[in-house]
């Protein structure tokens, strides 16, 4: 597991968006375990899947394109040129196809507990080795649910007012755990992280 080394910046599980990213997955004295949905990354893994299948649809179309046309009497240059075209549209698309594959396999987890005292974030898949970054309690200096805004939609883009579970740091970053589009959907979420860490719900 690599273990990211970056002071009190955020580097892993920040999430933004109008549903819950997490549920509950174990709540306890001390002990707080949020994984992300089952479904979380579904759509956006399919999505970048989708767009590598089509640039490694296209990049067959264009070597096979450059192979009929050297057949027909076009001549060599035509054929390497398809091949180099082809050849970088097949590796974009497997890089994409790759990606995608990463974004729908992946779990996050945060974890808080007390006796360790520290937070931890953790984020896995079946591409890369696992990623985790730690916050000690003691660094927390706040806990809230504040409204941010957030664009969504496609390809018309428009400003959503959202709820986002935040900490605040001894240095004064933010880090999110977690967003929905109304403040009910993180209340359990919440408090049992308030309860956890010691520190009033802001």
């Amino acid at each position: 597991m690599q273990v990211v080394q970056a002071g009190e910046r955020q580097r892993v599980g920040r999430r933004l968006g109008l549903e819950p990213y997490y549920e509950i997955a174990e709540r306890g004295p001390g002990r707080l375990r949020l994984e992300s949905r089952p479904a979380a990354n579904r759509r956006a893994g399919l999505a970048i899947m989708a767009g590598g299948a089509a640039l490694l649809l296209a990049a067959t179309l264009v070597a096979g394109s450059g192979l009929l046309a050297a057949a027909s009497g076009a001549g060599f240059a035509a054929a390497a040129l398809a091949a180099v075209v082809g050849g970088l549209l097949g590796a974009l698309g497997y890089q994409r196809a790759l990606g995608g594959y990463a974004v729908l396999t992946t779990r996050n987890i945060v974890l808080a507990d007390a006796d360790s005292g520290m937070l931890t974030l953790t984020q896995v898949n079946r591409v890369a080795s696992a990623r985790s970054q730690q916050l000690p309690f003691a660094r927390i200096q706040g806990l809230r649910l504040r409204r941010r805004p957030l664009a969504v939609g496609w390809p018309l883009r428009r400003v959503r007012p959202i709820i986002a579970l935040e900490l605040i740091t001894a240095t004064g970053e933010i880090w999110v755990v977690d967003s929905a589009g109304e403040v009910e959907e993180l209340r359990a979420a919440a408090e049992s992280l308030s309860e956890v860490l010691g520190i009033a719900l802001g």
